[in-house]
């Protein structure tokens, strides 16, 4: 335990955001089924232009060019988190998806690093998770875009948390989306 006094999460001017940073996001659980649509990232450029990926992360991802991504996004200032899920939908994914169908799955908090490391502080996420449920003949519409490659459906039964780059399996996972094959073939007592 931290023998640092807290500081409350309120963000201004005299409370400045925490020293390792704090990102607001949501992300779409696009389901059809028991399947659902991820890729793996493609012309890096698009994804720091048009949906808020930071510049010094995409080294991270190409590096690791078998994993996927689930559509998702940092919020824009201002902007709401299912405003930013409709986004995702509309200009990331390609999916024409009535914002009004748009469900919450739930928020997440989730915080990476070691509160006590002044070098090296821990950034913190908020996650808020969505789904949108795709009826067949609007899945078989979908077409990849060209900031995706391998973007198509895919078996939740068949995906773990390290399928994932940046800690997005984590929230999947947290969602109860996907499990962890560990878990899912564990032993009866």
């Amino acid at each position: 335990m931290s023998t640092k006094p807290r500081n409350k999460a309120l963000f201004s001017a005299e409370s400045p955001p925490p020293p390792g940073g704090i990102c607001l996001s949501s992300f779409v659980v696009v389901s059809n089924g028991s399947r659902i649509l991820l890729g793996k990232m493609k012309n890096p450029d698009t994804w720091v232009e048009r949906f808020f990926v930071s510049q010094k992360f995409v080294p991270g991802y190409l590096a690791e060019p078998e994993k996927f991504l689930m559509p998702a996004t940092h919020l824009a200032w201002y902007e709401s988190p299912l405003d930013a899920a409709d986004r995702i939908l509309r200009e990331q994914a390609l999916v024409d998806f009535p914002k009004e169908k748009i469900k919450l799955l739930g928020v997440q908090s989730h915080l990476r690093g070691d509160v006590n490391d002044e070098k090296n502080p821990p950034h913190w996420d908020i996650c808020f998770v969505y789904e949108a449920r795709l009826p067949s003949k609007a899945a078989a519409k979908i077409k990849s875009p060209d900031w995706f490659d391998d973007f198509g459906f895919k078996p939740k039964t068949k995906l773990t948390s390290s399928d994932f780059l940046r800690a997005q399996g984590d929230v999947l996972e947290e969602a109860n989306v996907i499990g962890n094959k560990k878990k899912l073939t564990r032993k009866k007592k």
